[in-house]
């Protein structure tokens, strides 16, 4: 590694830290809801390793193809934790149904494909963050359906992290409009991040987990990214159920994403802890494949519910069950 090398890897391990610096210091402030025991480590993107070229998206090659989507990720992340500033002193606590209304709105002009809300429970915030509300405004963003299909590619990474941006700058933007709504509010950037999305998600009722630890939607199957805006809301509609359990059944039965995983990363049975919480893959496994390859996302496309209607394979699921 040349002497521009390492000075293009310090400057984003800097940045990166300085990120996280940032997240772990809403620990201190007063009134937030924190980690508990249970609770997961955040591993990626690890700061500590991008000296080595060993981090996805890191290492120096991928630069010239996500550095952009890396350093607006990385901006708009920073500027999550620093605009809880601008939230007004006391904000309202109950929003209308014409507000709420305009809020959605202005989501899906914006790109979110579906919004889900819900109470967040603490064992799924990372060790060392802490979020300042614990009703959750769930946002997900579609990822381009040819991109995926053409993985692993150059093109299909570039839209991995050019989804993980956008839907980073919108979140933001979101929060904003809370914020001059009279609201306070919280981004969580979707790089990351401050809490598991998964599961959030799946508690908001927007879909369920596949084989591979990734959010399966009625939307979008599997190709989507994840953000959260915590806000102190006390009405928002909440979920109150989910739909999409058998899901888990139809999975168990499949298991395409485990044979076609190239690093053997996608456990069979997942690893389940004591808050209930599973691992699906071994990061160990995936993430040099992921680097090898600029991208690898074959679990995504490889997915049943990437080649085939959400509807169908239900149909076919209650056939199958009768």
């Amino acid at each position: 590694m040349n002497i521009i090398e390492r000075i293009i890897l310090k400057v984003i391990r800097n940045k990166v830290k300085k990120w996280f610096d940032l997240e772990r210091s809403l620990t201190s402030l007063e009134n937030v809801h924190t980690s508990v025991e249970n609770s997961p480590e955040k591993s990626w993107p690890n700061p500590d390793k991008i000296p080595s070229g060993e981090e996805v998206p890191f290492s120096l090659k991928n630069i010239p193809i996500v550095g952009h989507s890396l350093r607006s990720s990385i901006d708009e992340g920073i500027k999550a934790i620093k605009s809880i500033q601008e939230n007004p002193k006391s904000g309202q606590v109950s929003i209308t149904d014409p507000e709420l209304k305009e809020f959605e709105e202005l989501a899906k002009l914006k790109g979110i494909g579906a919004i889900g809300y819900t109470k967040l429970p603490a064992h799924f915030i990372f060790k060392d963050r802490a979020v300042l509300y614990d009703t959750a405004i769930v946002l997900i963003m579609e990822m381009d359906s040819i991109a995926i299909k053409n993985a692993p590619s150059v093109d299909t990474f570039r839209m991995v992290m050019s989804t993980y941006d956008k839907l980073g700058e919108i979140t933001n933007l979101l929060t904003e409009k809370l914020r001059k709504m009279g609201y306070q509010a919280q981004a969580s950037h979707p790089l990351g991040g401050l809490v598991l999305y998964p599961p959030l998600a799946v508690q908001a009722g927007m879909g369920w987990f596949g084989r591979h630890g990734l959010l399966i939607t009625p939307q979008f199957g599997p190709r989507q990214r994840i953000a959260a805006i915590f806000a102190n809301i006390d009405n928002l509609p909440l979920s109150e159920g989910n739909e999409h359990s058998w899901i888990e059944k139809f999975c168990n039965r499949c298991g395409k994403c485990i044979r076609k995983c190239p690093s053997n990363a996608i456990l069979e049975l997942p690893i389940e802890h004591n808050s209930g919480r599973k691992t699906h893959i071994i990061r160990e496994k995936c993430l040099p494949t992921f680097v090898k390859q600029q991208g690898c996302t074959i679990c995504v496309k490889e997915c049943s519910f990437t080649n085939n209607s959400y509807k169908d394979l239900y149909e076919r699921f209650k056939v199958q069950n009768k």
